[in-house]
């Protein structure tokens, strides 16, 4: 009997494990519901609990995909979820002793995949309409608030909670599961490719449409939370709250040994964005890498963009104060857009909304 853990539980062991063997060979359904762990018993006498506490993972309950509607189960261990869809070939990382991952591309889609009820969104939403209407009467307020769909808001967020994890996985960083501590320089698990390829595997569902949509908003390269954060406040759509600039590359290097010597130092610089058409770069200077080191770290940042600016690109430094404030990141984004002679789209009242929305849906993942 196998346990196949997916979802967020699949996520919080990918930032756990190194390489592991890749299950399937060939695409294929999950195995029939008696041969899959799905519920509290099962979970306890296969030992899946000890296993995972093993590899670092101790929250609970554990997010499960079982091939029948009746194997589901849920409780104080177990999350089960009904995975009708085939599995694509190696899709699953096998961690041996009967315990299969979801990869990388198959733990974002599903992210999209799950739909949890809405039923006391509506209700609070309902409720959080009718008391604003009332403080707005008690003020004398004629005009409307501008208020969001609930529905179509929650799914907003959910896509972009996938996108933020996607963006990790396309990264160099990981979230320790259950930790505030973020480790760097870690390999790239997936690609916008690699998760497109995925989604073609599993076919036409409303959750591979939705990972679609991932695959067109998430960042690769990143380096840090923080770069994940602003690249998608920068980049998102409008009408998610985000400022609509095209998307950069980061982290991606450029040569510049013809001039080490005389205007270089070094044979490749890497700034964190970089629009290249344009010749705009923006670097992020941060305390996150090595506090310690902090000094030394800034010091290396501002060599890096003044060899930039000599040869000819426009170079924003970003430090933390600038993203402490919505304010502050319109502000670059507008700078930004200035050097890539193009005009940020006008925003509606809604849309107004929606940004500073995103902008408190993001930034409280960095801020500890």
């Amino acid at each position: 009997m196998d346990a196949f853990v997916s979802h967020e539980s699949a996520c919080d062991v990918l930032r756990l494990v190194g390489a592991a063997p890749r299950w399937p060979d060939e695409t294929r359904s999950l195995p029939p519901a008696d041969a899959c762990v799905s519920g509290q018993r099962d979970f306890r006498s296969r030992g899946v609990g000890e296993r995972l506490s093993s590899l670092g993972l101790a929250d609970r309950p554990v997010d499960l995909i079982v091939p029948e509607k009746g194997a589901r189960s849920s409780g104080r261990l177990v999350r089960a979820h009904m995975w009708r869809g085939v599995v694509p070939s190696r899709s699953m990382l096998n961690l041996g002793n009967g315990l299969l991952v979801s990869g990388p591309e198959l733990a974002v889609v599903q992210f999209c995949s799950a739909q949890g009820k809405l039923d006391a969104l509506l209700d609070a939403h309902a409720s959080a309409v009718r008391a604003e209407a009332e403080m707005a009467a008690e003020l004398g307020l004629v005009d409307k608030p501008a208020i969001d769909h609930p529905l179509k808001l929650e799914r907003m967020r959910r896509l972009i909670a996938a996108t933020v994890v996607a963006c990790e996985f396309a990264g160099t960083y990981r979230l320790a599961a259950g930790e505030k501590n973020v480790s760097y320089r870690a390999p790239r698990l997936m690609s916008a490719a690699t998760l497109a390829a995925t989604i073609a595997k599993v076919g036409d569902t409303s959750g591979t449409r939705r990972a679609r949509c991932v695959c067109d908003l998430m960042l690769e390269g990143s380096a840090s939370p923080m770069e994940t954060v602003l690249g998608l406040m920068l980049t998102l759509p409008v009408e998610y709250g985000g400022f609509g600039i095209e998307k950069p590359q980061l982290n991606c290097s450029i040569d510049v040994s013809s001039h080490r010597g005389e205007l270089a130092d070094r044979n490749v610089v890497i700034p964190d964005f970089l629009w290249p058409e344009r010749r705009v770069a923006v670097e992020y200077d941060s305390g996150e890498f090595h506090a310690a080191r902090a000094g030394e770290r800034f010091a290396h940042d501002a060599v890096r963009a003044n060899i930039l600016a000599v040869l000819g690109y426009h170079v924003l430094r970003v430090v933390p104060q600038t993203m402490r404030t919505l304010g502050g990141v319109a502000l670059l984004a507008r700078q930004i857009a200035y050097f890539l002679d193009t005009k940020l789209e006008p925003t509606t009242p809604l849309q107004d909304l929606r940004r500073r929305k995103l902008y408190l849906e993001l930034m409280p993942q960095v801020r500890s």
